[in-house]
């Protein structure tokens, strides 16, 4: 059972067990992480926060980037990303990437137009020109934080532990 699943376990159950105590401290470093595994593990209440987050993230980086980028755009696009990444299925194929066959529980062998086979949304599709590759760091430090996150939260729970 990995770090997420311990943290679900003890949030679903509303105990205060270790897990949650270790995610804690790790949110302290990792506020964004911590948010997006109470978001994946079912508490949908963080979303608002962590758009604002990711918004302030996204103002930082453009500035960094000599580009001025309103709030609210950048509140847009984070929105826009979390909801991709949250549910990045294709709609019209269900994530199969070939149309279905009407009346058949078969698949067609002709790609989704929509997805080209791909099984999710197109990326892209999803922001203007000028925002695709702020919305793309945007996902990879999604990713780069849940992967820390998780580790940092180990490593603080292992020193809480006395083997």
């Amino acid at each position: 059972m990995g770090i997420a699943e311990w943290y679900a376990s003890d949030v679903s159950a509303g105990t205060q067990g270790d897990i949650v105590g270790a995610a804690g401290f790790a949110g302290r470093h990792r506020p964004l992480a911590m948010a997006l595994l109470r978001l994946f593990v079912g508490d949908n209440g963080s979303a608002k926060s962590i758009v604002s987050l990711m918004a302030q993230m996204l103002v930082s980086k453009a500035w960094s980037l000599h580009t001025l980028l309103p709030v609210t755009e950048a509140e847009d696009i984070a929105s826009a990303v979390l909801a991709w990444h949250r549910d990045g299925v294709c709609k019209p194929c269900g994530g199969h990437g070939y149309l279905k066959i009407e009346g058949s529980p078969a698949l067609s062998e002709h790609a989704c137009r929509n997805c080209r086979g791909t099984r999710k949304v197109p990326f892209e599709r999803e922001f203007k020109a000028h925002q695709v590759d702020l919305a793309r760091w945007l996902v990879a430090e999604i990713e780069r934080e849940q992967t820390i996150a998780g580790r940092e939260a180990m490593r603080r729970l292992n020193l809480r532990i006395d083997l």
